[in-house]
This record gives C-alpha cells, sequence and structure tokens, in this order.
C-alpha cells in the first residue's frame, strides 16, 4: 500500500498570518523608537534625569514596554489567525519563537532611537533598513515563490528568522533542536542592535543631570 504524505501549510492564512505578525513588531518598533526621540527632543528624559533613576532603568523601562507589547500584539494576532483556521502544531515552539522575535525587534527598536536626532531622521532611517530587510526577508512575497538568489540573499534579513521562528511552531513542525537555529540568530541580533542603540544613544547626547551648587 502506498501513502500519501503531505507537508506544508494546511491552508494560506498559515503562511500569511507571520507575515502579517511581522508588520505588527515593524509597527511597534517605530512606535517606540520614535517615541524615544520625541521624549528626548521635548526634554522629558531631562525630567526623568531628574528623578531618581539611572539611564539603564530608563532604557530598561523603555524596552520592557516594547516587550510587553509586542507580546500582546503577537498574542492579539494569533487569536485572529486561529479564527481563520490556523493551528500551530506546537505551542510550546510557538511561544519559544514569538518570545525571540520579541528580543529581536526590541532590540530593533533601540538601535531606530539612536538613529536620528530628530523624529524625522530617526524615521527615515528606521524604514530605510527595515523596509529592504522585510522585502528580502520574506514579509511581503514569501520566500518560497522568490528566485533562490534572493532566498539566499533573505538569510541576512532578521525578518526571515522571525518567519521562519512562528511558522516553526504554526505548520514546520520543528523541534527544539530546529528552533534552536532561527532563535538564537534572533535572541543575538536583538542583543547586538540593543547594545549599538544604547550606545548610539549616549553618543547622541542622552541627557545627563548636572547639579549646580546653590
Amino acid at each position: 500500500a502506498v501513502a500519501r504524505e503531505r507537508r506544508g501549510p494546511d491552508n494560506a492564512f498559515d503562511v500569511t498570518f507571520p507575515q502579517g505578525i511581522v508588520w505588527g513588531l515593524i509597527g511597534c518598533v517605530m512606535t517606540f523608537g520614535i517615541s524615544l526621540v520625541t521624549e528626548r527632543t521635548h526634554g522629558t528624559l531631562v525630567r526623568l534625569r531628574m528623578a531618581p533613576l539611572t539611564r539603564a532603568q530608563i532604557l530598561g523601562g523603555k524596552a520592557l514596554a516594547c516587550f510587553v507589547t509586542i507580546m500582546i500584539v503577537e498574542v492579539i494576532l494569533l487569536a485572529v489567525a486561529f479564527g481563520f483556521g490556523v493551528r500551530p502544531s506546537s505551542m510550546a515552539m510557538l511561544a519559544l519563537g514569538g518570545v525571540s522575535a520579541a528580543v529581536c525587534f526590541v532590540g530593533f527598536m533601540m538601535l531606530v532611537a539612536s538613529l536620528g536626532k530628530t523624529e524625522q531622521t530617526a524615521s527615515g532611517a528606521g524604514w530605510a533598513i527595515l523596509m529592504p530587510l522585510s522585502m528580502i526577508g520574506g514579509a511581503m512575497v514569501p520566500q518560497f515563490v522568490m528566485p533562490p538568489w534572493m532566498q539566499t540573499a533573505g538569510m541576512i534579513s532578521p525578518i526571515r528568522w522571525v518567519i521562519l521562528a512562528i511558522e516553526g511552531g504554526i505548520w514546520r513542525q520543528f523541534t527544539l533542536s530546529e528552533m534552536a537555529t532561527p532563535c538564537a540568530i534572533l535572541i543575538s541580533v536583538g542583543v547586538a542592535c540593543f547594545a549599538a542603540g544604547t550606545r548610539g544613544l549616549r553618543e547622541a547626547g542622552f541627557p545627563a543631570v548636572v547639579v549646580e551648587p546653590g
């Protein structure tokens, strides 16, 4: 007897919803990144620095708020996807992929906030980076319909690894060892971008409090 084995997504929404999640996360990145620039230009950060808070606490609070928002967006979009017939193959792997994606995009948020001294320059630079990465990473057109050379080029895009990690929990049926590579890449990119962003903010004039005598 010959049994036919079918591999792949159960329906088109298994492919489109990971792409939609990416765009939701990009919206969070740009919103929080630009808000940090706005707080710097409008003097809000100066007032925060007058409080008994360190730079690390202020930036950590912003990063935590961005992380929580990203996780909420992921949960909401996945709940909507469930209504369209999307059935994750493993909730544990999907949660692991979602957390790794959130870490990566929090790092992007901090990097975007350091790309300019005004909202306009930071926004322009952020979109200039994220749009090409989204294009070659499969957020606009699924990678499996791209020519081979573009699929290879897309490996440098963190967006590609975000989609792969989410698909790993939805329909690719990834094991823990298979999820290790995309998740490790996403966390590494997030940590590197966060470090570069905080360094850039410090060099761009993150407000320091100067206490004058008298």
